[in-house]
């Protein structure tokens, strides 16, 4: 990654999880597993998808939900125990069924970007497994938060993998 994460660039997205990690995801090497890395990323984002309106109501009503197709992490650095952690989610672009977009955990303690997961979620109709276009206002929210993102001074490093086709 060439350019550094500046936090102040990251807390003006909203935090979707804010917590303290605990004794119990210390690993042998005396700071937290990167296993509790994903699982915070993908709390996050789960709160960040329910935010926008895609939550168990919507899977309900509607039986659509979201797939992970592709995702891509970077470690940058350390947690230890006790340190406050926040996740927050950029939508870097939608297409007519998938999204992509970059978590990102920030831990406060040390003011830094400790890890990015980078995703590709495909829109599902759960009774036939397949992908399906996003509900219209579901569609509208994710487009007005790239848009908002988009226009943000500060750039996000990606891997370069993940292609929308439109």
């Amino acid at each position: 990654m060439s350019q550094r994460l500046r936090v102040e660039d990251v807390c003006a997205l909203p935090a979707h999880l804010v917590e303290v990690a605990p004794a119990q995801w210390q690993d042998a090497n005396g700071h937290v597993n990167v296993r509790h890395f994903y699982d915070l990323h993908l709390r996050g984002a789960i709160a960040s998808l329910q935010a926008l309106g895609l939550d168990e109501e919507y899977r309900r009503s509607r039986g659509w939900s979201v797939f992970s197709v592709e995702q891509h992490i970077r470690f940058l650095g350390e947690i230890h125990v006790g340190d406050e952690l926040s996740t927050h989610m950029r939508w870097l672009g939608r297409a007519d069924k998938v999204v992509h977009a970059i978590s990102l955990i920030l831990n406060r303690t040390t003011a830094q970007v400790v890890s990015t997961l980078e995703v590709l979620e495909a829109h599902v109709d759960l009774s036939t497994r397949r992908t399906c276009a996003w509900a219209p206002e579901l569609a509208e929210r994710i487009d007005d938060l790239v848009g908002a993102h988009a226009g943000l001074t500060w750039s996000v490093p990606t891997s370069g993998a993940i292609r929308l086709k439109r």
